[in-house]
């Protein structure tokens, strides 16, 4: 049983079809169909079932495909740490920031007066798919919290209405989503996490909120609040120092508008020293701001 006949495995397991598979791992289909052919002898079963023009994983093909799973996280696994053993020196972390990013200075700052022997390499984009399990790190916001043996919650925030003080419900101690169905909105692009969030809240409360403007920086938000452009939401732990003489953040009553800050971490049984030290780093960090 070779290597190379688990992967095409696993990618014609994966997409159950033939042409798509071979299309995807970039051989051609008579030979795909070969390679699976050769595995099912060698294995004295059928992993597919054959209906037509598809295929359909069957059970002796479910088990094969845990198996082949768990295979090939070891392989990298065995890459990985021979990899961080060549370069002790140097130890090198990726991480994937899709939420809190404000924080991207004072973290890396903290983080490097404790390891200044660690490279971190911080990439900033939102989920799709598994592009997660490409870094080492992955922090993430939600509606809910997660918890497993991969990931845990770092931290539930509290989601508030930024109005200019100029605005005449800036003074009111609290708002429901409702009383701002009106309003115009400076929100995040369409997809990030903070907004997929925020969405959902205002359909719960029965509108799409009226956005004016699409900015994916705080500072330009804040900045637009002031001018008296529009509201938006800001979450208040991570999204810190918005409130001024010139901008109110105000709670929302109804409904409970929360986010939770998730890390995730690579769904492998290697991980390094140097990621290990900084999930441990963030956990920690984040557990001093609700402090």
């Amino acid at each position: 049983m070779e290597i190379t006949h688990l992967r095409y495995f696993k990618k014609t397991a994966e997409l159950e079809h033939i042409t798509k598979a071979a299309q995807e791992l970039h051989v051609a289909q008579p030979s795909l169909s070969r390679t699976i052919s050769m595995l099912e002898d060698e294995l004295k079963v059928k992993l597919f079932n054959r209906k037509g023009k598809s295929i359909e994983l069957n059970e002796y093909g479910i088990i094969v495909l845990n198996h082949t799973n768990r295979i090939l996280k070891e392989l990298e696994a065995i890459h990985r740490e021979i990899d961080d053993a060549r370069e002790n020196s140097v130890m090198n972390v990726t991480f994937s920031m899709n939420a809190a990013s404000t924080l991207i200075p004072r973290l890396v700052r903290g983080f490097k007066e404790e390891h200044s022997d660690i490279r971190l390499h911080i990439l900033q984009e939102d989920l799709v798919g598994d592009s997660g399990q490409s870094c080492d790190l992955t922090l993430f916001a939600g509606s809910q919290p997660v918890s497993g043996p991969y990931c845990t919650t770092l931290i539930e925030e509290e989601i508030r209405l930024a109005l200019p003080v100029t605005n005449p419900l800036a003074h009111f101690d609290s708002l429901t989503l409702d009383q701002v169905s009106k309003e115009e909105f400076i929100c995040l692009q369409k997809g990030k996490n903070l907004r997929s969030i925020t969405d959902a809240y205002c359909k719960m409360a029965g509108f799409d909120p009226n956005v004016v403007l699409e900015s994916d920086s705080p500072e330009t938000v804040r900045e637009l609040i002031r001018a008296g452009i529009g509201i938006s939401f800001i979450p208040i732990l991570t999204w810190q120092d918005m409130e001024d003489e010139h901008i109110a953040l105000v709670p929302i009553s109804t409904p409970h508008c929360r986010r939770y800050i998730n890390l995730s971490w690579r769904e492998s049984s290697y991980l390094s020293p140097a990621a290990i030290l900084f999930r441990d780093y963030l956990i920690k960090h984040f557990a001093e701001l609700v402090k």
